[in-house]
């Protein structure tokens, strides 16, 4: 099901609720603040999902002057979401998240030209920047070629995506695996201590008992070796 661009007629939406829209599976990716509480493969992988959510978003429009407003700031969240990605996935050290940002870049770097014209620069690190006053004069129809559902551009972006979002999950799992590992181990290394604890204090107490156990039985001896000697018959002796 296609995303809804917007809500009643003559509606005007905002950037951030189309990055709200985007990052509605994961809204700690969303902000700059609690980005940096995730780790990369949950962080990449959340970008490659809003990035696809955005080339879902900007394929539902009709691309007229009624929509322009609403199309523009899904546009302006769509840059936001692309550069996200090329920052999370950049922050790798799997090989195929790495491969997979560089053919990502190397796509848009083909459409420069188009998106220059529509006020959107492609600067030297592959990152998007929108120069207001273009951006907001340009045809609509110029936006349309470029990111309707029929829009090239947009359908190689959206595969690539795909890729990212993919393998980050896969490393987010293994993340999730070694993680559990180390805690299993953790707590049965401290369960072995906890019983060796126990073990050395139950020996220590039948030590004792027994230590108990041999001077009564020596006072005993003692005292029978006296009476049966008759030496103190007539003595109370007092233990």
């Amino acid at each position: 099901m296609s995303n809804t661009a917007y809500v009643g007629a003559g509606t005007t939406l905002g950037t951030s609720y189309y990055m709200r829209r985007f990052y509605a599976s994961n809204a700690d990716a969303r902000t700059t603040t609690s980005r940096s509480n995730l780790s990369n493969s949950t962080l990449t992988g959340a970008d490659a999902h809003a990035l696809r959510r955005a080339v879902r978003s900007l394929g539902s429009f009709t691309y007229d002057d009624d929509n322009a407003a609403n199309i523009r700031n899904n546009v302006s969240a769509f840059i936001s979401t692309y550069n996200n990605m090329l920052n999370s996935s950049g922050n790798s050290d799997d090989r195929t998240i790495k491969n997979t940002q560089k053919s990502l870049k190397n796509i848009t770097a083909e459409y420069a030209d188009q998106l220059d014209k529509i006020g959107i620069t492609v600067k030297d690190n592959g990152t998007l920047e929108s120069r207001s006053s273009l951006f907001g004069s340009a045809d609509i129809s110029k936006f349309e070629s470029l990111f309707s559902s029929d829009s090239e551009y947009m359908q190689r972006v959206n595969s690539y995506a795909r890729r990212l979002e993919n393998r980050s999950n896969i490393l987010t799992q293994i993340e999730y695996n070694d993680a559990l590992a180390k805690r299993n181990a953790r707590n049965q290394a401290s369960s072995s201590v906890s019983t060796d604890n126990t073990s050395s204090a139950d020996t220590g107490t039948t030590a004792t008992n027994a230590l108990n156990i041999a001077s009564v039985t020596s006072v005993t001896a003692d005292l029978n070796t006296l009476l049966n000697t008759g030496i103190g018959k007539n003595v109370n002796v007092i233990l």
